[in-house]
């Protein structure tokens, strides 16, 4: 059929090969988004955490999130304008304000609302396992730059009991001087990560918040700068921000392979799409056929649809479009939303 429709019946205009990549072309990176049937739809979620950078990186197999998306089954704002989600236009243009319920959201960068200038990637110290190393990063205090080369620092502060959470923030002043903080009851310690975060101290104007750092212990006391991080028995987190930054996320975007979310997370969720556009596996070879026989005209004569217009040939491309529309909606009418008039004016 896609020989009839492109008007190469013969191997020496165009080869099997190159047909059937033409083929998979489109029933891999496109059916699925066209034909929206049920069938490549799949429940998907995505945990978080206060102490995750706040995008997923997902798979090529994704498509599309489908409303509702929530938040620990409170429904969220899917975005799908990156420059409004990430702050880029002016406000007075676009609808930065949402209404979630009784809430209002200001979708409002909080990735940019940090106070260094590139990232001091905490971790595990490398000379010494019991310390916190930073990156070399640069920062910004009053409007002004400064840099600061990779170092290793002490937690500091009492012992945390077996089983519970403690937290340190990491600041650094204008004279490259980091300062250490202890959340204010780590001695007695914290039932979550997000209880021990909400006790630490916030950023001020005399110094850049670096970052934060949780670390509980399964078996006896953590004692700061003096238990290993590396130990088999610690578990320990290292995060770039201010946590003060963080709350409940109000909204997501699917941009390129990777989820975002805004704000940032300040405990654990687990974001759920009501449906994902799952992108099928290319077919193996000349004698496989879809999983729906219905499906066939449709991935031929579109991905004919395709070629024509890759290759400028307008006036046969709108004769196969046609064709092409007769089919889809064959399939499902009820679900293709999307008119075929706009699916032609795809560019390549």
């Amino acid at each position: 059929m896609f020989r009839q429709l492109t008007g190469r019946p013969s191997t020496d205009q165009i080869s099997d090969t190159n047909v059937n990549k033409e083929i998979n072309d489109y029933y891999v990176n496109h059916f699925s988004h066209d034909a929206k049937v049920d069938e490549f739809n799949i429940f998907f979620t995505q945990a978080l955490s206060a102490t995750d950078t706040g995008i997923y990186s997902l798979g090529s197999n994704i498509d599309r999130l489908d409303d509702p998306v929530t938040i620990n089954g409170r429904e969220i704002v899917l975005e799908r304008d990156r420059e409004v989600f990430f702050g880029v236009r002016d406000y007075h243009h676009h609808h930065f304000l949402h209404f979630i319920g009784t809430r209002t959201t200001f979708l409002h960068s909080q990735y940019k609302d940090e106070q260094f200038i590139t990232d001091p990637t905490l971790a595990i110290g490398t000379n010494d396992t019991k310390k916190v190393k930073h990156s070399d990063f640069s920062y910004e205090i009053k409007s002004k730059s400064y840099s600061k080369s990779s170092s290793e620092v002490a937690l500091t502060g009492e012992a945390i009991p077996s089983g519970l959470y403690g937290a340190w923030s990491l600041k650094i002043d204008t004279d490259g001087t980091i300062t250490v903080a202890a959340a204010s009851d780590n001695v007695t310690g914290y039932a979550t990560p997000r209880i021990a975060l909400d006790a630490l101290n916030v950023s001020d104007s005399d110094s850049a918040y670096m970052g934060y750092v949780t670390v509980t212990k399964s078996d006896g006391a953590f004692t700061p700068d003096t238990t290993a991080l590396d130990a088999s028995n610690v578990t320990d987190t290292y995060t770039d921000g201010k946590f003060e930054n963080r709350g409940e996320p109000t909204s997501a975007l699917l941009f390129g392979s990777n989820l975002y979310v805004r704000p940032k997370p300040n405990d654990i969720y687990e974001l759920e799409a009501l449906s994902i556009a799952d992108r099928p596996t290319a077919f193996a070879d000349d004698d496989a056929v879809p999983d729906d026989a219905k499906w066939g005209p449709v991935i031929a004569s579109m991905s004919a649809l395709f070629f024509l217009q890759r290759n400028g040939e307008d006036a046969i491309a709108a004769q196969v479009a046609v064709v092409a529309k007769k089919y889809m909606s064959s399939i499902r009418a009820d679900k293709v939303k999307r008119l075929l008039g706009q699916v032609v004016q795809r560019s390549y």
